[in-house]
């Protein structure tokens, strides 16, 4: 079922639509990080001269995010990446509290909170409003209760781009006391990210999400919040985070947010055309049989599709992929972070889909360098393909 490469064909011209999954590093981040991977390789912690060197630099680059999301420098934390920032931000629950989530969320979240129920602390799952894709402000009111202590929603969607109303969200914790984590890692490149517009107290980024380096994300944490360090043999990050802190990844981290701002209305508004263009082209052409799983409120730079099955056969998931592969169209079935085996996504199953259709799905995630001509090449491969693989389960 996986097409032969005819050799005298060439695909030469190949597609990149998996900047959901990752981006390419730019390349002035890279020129920015690389004298701390060279001749300003000291530790931060050190009081020489090259140790000073790397502390003003982390607390430069402290800084310069902060200014970027409007908070103060104290309040962030650099981690690994976002899926230990989402396990700092759970791990601040204590046994006998009240978690509200929902079943969409990154397993980054799902799984710590499934790890807490086994420490006393009860977790509410909120199924997602069909329409907007996250839960809406009813569930969140409704599933706050006496010990609540946090909720936990993501603001983008990593496989559907919804966006849920977190600013809403936040005025109903505010008024509730409840402190209130959202994974913003979807939203960083495309969206505004002012914490004190956006009233959240704990927010979880990840530089490579938005061109920067792989390997490092923070965690911004509201003065006032208590947290408890779960990475411990070290004072770093004002002892919230042990561990020699990666000079060279946050300085990469801070000009890559710096970057990301920079003409980022501009950018999305190109990018959420692009999107909008290669939805009406694989409408068009598949018509009733595809399904479209991202809202009309989405990120501009998520297209979640599914196909249905044809006289009771469906689709096969996998071999969607290494067809699209082959022909030169990089992309992914719902998050990355799962799709090493091809299983239903959660989250698509949470919003009501089909198994079957679910198996069948396909996250196309676009970028600063997409081009129009991107959008055509790749929904005319992915018409191509869907209609041979189709004549190939007949047959």
């Amino acid at each position: 079922m996986i097409a032969e490469r005819d050799n005298k064909q060439s695909y030469s011209r190949s597609v990149y639509m998996d900047h959901a999954s990752t981006t390419p590093l730019d390349p002035a981040v890279l020129e920015a990080m690389l004298p701390y991977m060279g001749g300003d390789f000291g530790n931060a912690s050190s009081v020489h001269r090259l140790g000073r060197a790397a502390r003003g630099a982390i607390e430069g680059s402290r800084e310069r995010i902060a200014g970027i999301l409007n908070a103060n420098p104290e309040e962030i934390i650099f981690t690994s990446g976002a899926t230990e920032a989402n396990n700092l931000a759970l791990n601040a629950l204590s046994s006998d509290s009240h978690l509200v989530t929902s079943t969409v969320e990154h397993k980054a979240v799902l799984e710590p909170a499934q790890a807490l129920e086994s420490c006393a602390v009860r977790v509410t799952y909120l199924a997602p409003d069909h329409n907007l894709g996250a839960p809406n402000t009813d569930q969140i009111a409704e599933a706050i209760e006496e010990d609540t202590c946090q909720v936990s929603i993501m603001y983008v969607n990593n496989e559907t781009g919804a966006v849920a109303p977190i600013k809403e969200i936040a005025s109903i914790c505010r008024e509730r006391g409840v402190v209130l984590h959202t994974d913003a890692v979807q939203a960083a490149a495309w969206m505004p990210l002012d914490v004190e517009d956006l009233g959240v107290d704990m927010m979880s980024l990840s530089a490579h999400k938005m061109y920067g380096p792989k390997g490092v994300g923070i965690l911004y944490i509201r003065s006032g919040v208590e947290l408890s360090p779960q990475v411990l043999g070290g004072s770093q990050e004002r002892g919230r985070r042990g561990g020699t802190e990666n000079v060279a990844a946050a300085v990469g981290m801070a000009v890559a947010m710096a970057r990301a701002v920079n003409g980022r209305d501009a950018a999305a508004a190109r990018v959420q055309a692009l999107r909008k263009e290669l939805e009406r082209r694989l409408e068009d052409r598949i018509g009733d049989q595809l399904v479209i799983n991202t809202p009309s409120n989405a990120a501009p730079h998520i297209l979640s599709t599914a196909f249905k099955p044809v006289e009771g056969s469906p689709l096969d998931g996998e071999m969607l992929l290494l067809n699209m592969d082959l022909e030169g169209i990089s992309a992914s079935a719902g998050s990355a972070c799962s799709s090493g085996a091809i299983t239903p996504s959660h989250v698509l199953l949470g919003l009501g889909l089909p198994e079957q259709t679910a198996r069948a799905s396909l996250r196309l995630s676009l970028g600063r360098s997409t081009t129009p001509e991107d959008i055509a090449l790749t929904a005319e491969r992915i018409v191509k393909i869907v209609q041979r693989m189709r004549q190939q389960r007949v047959g």
